[in-house]
This record gives structure tokens, C-alpha cells and sequence, in this order.
């Protein structure tokens, strides 16, 4: 029996490779009281964000993942570029958000961003995503 030569397959490179499917947008997170209840933010999508004091809480649960988010932010606080991701609100409705650098709120949820199927949040958040990479991407 003969063998098959084996083909080179190129491979595209992901930089987050490490991160949780639901960090990079391939999977929904929920955000229910059973699954813990996310601190969040409501914000609308085209930028227009009244200015916050960026929590420096320690005793945050979230502040581990703050200063892992800080460090992939290029060592800023706020939304994190590139890092979009898409949240059940409530059973049936999907919303695109971002994550952000801060303990206290560690994702924004975009008001105007919301569809009733996971596959139409996915879509947006892709497009997000293409148009505003990570740090990693550049």
C-alpha cells in the first residue's frame, strides 16, 4: 500500500489562541443570576461615552481579569480594542459588547447592538472586530 504525501496546510495565526472561546467572540456569554451576573455597562456603539473613573478596586472579583485585560490594552484602562464579544441578555436576546479594562465593570454591553439570534451578534461582533483588531493584530 502506497503512502500519501503529506501536504503543507497553512495555518492562520492566532495571536489570543489562550483566551476562552466566549473572550474572543466564538462563543455567548450568559448573563443571568445563574451564571454569576456580570458586572456591566449599557453604552451605545458609536463612541458617544460620558467619561468614567476607571475603578482601581482590588477586591473585586473581576480584578484579575482587569489587569490581564489592562496588559492586552497596551497598559490603558477603558474598552479594550478588538475584544468584542456577544452576551445573552435574557433567553432569546443577544447583545454585541466589549470588554474593558476595569474591575468594577469589566464589560459594555452596546444598547443599539442587540439581535434576536446569537448568529446575528456574532456577525456584528465580527465585523467590530475587523474594523478595530486587537493590540495582538497590528
Amino acid at each position: 500500500m502506497a503512502r500519501r504525501r503529506a501536504v503543507e496546510v497553512a495555518l492562520k495565526r492566532d495571536e489570543n489562541w489562550w483566551l476562552h472561546p466566549v473572550l474572543r467572540g466564538q462563543q455567548s456569554l450568559p448573563l443571568n443570576a445563574g451564571a454569576g451576573a456580570m458586572p456591566h455597562r449599557w453604552v451605545r456603539s458609536d463612541g458617544t461615552l460620558e467619561p468614567l473613573e476607571t475603578s482601581l478596586e482590588v477586591d473585586s472579583p473581576y480584578a484579575d481579569f482587569a489587569k490581564i485585560l489592562y496588559r492586552l490594552n497596551g497598559a490603558r484602562p477603558g474598552p479594550v480594542r478588538g475584544f468584542y464579544v456577544i452576551v445573552e441578555i435574557e433567553k432569546g436576546r443577544f447583545a454585541v459588547g466589549q470588554l474593558c479594562a476595569d474591575p468594577a465593570l469589566p464589560v459594555h454591553l452596546f444598547e443599539d447592538l442587540v439581535y434576536p439570534c446569537e448568529a446575528q451578534a456574532r456577525t456584528k461582533a465580527a465585523e467590530l472586530r475587523a474594523l478595530a483588531p486587537g493590540i495582538g493584530a497590528l
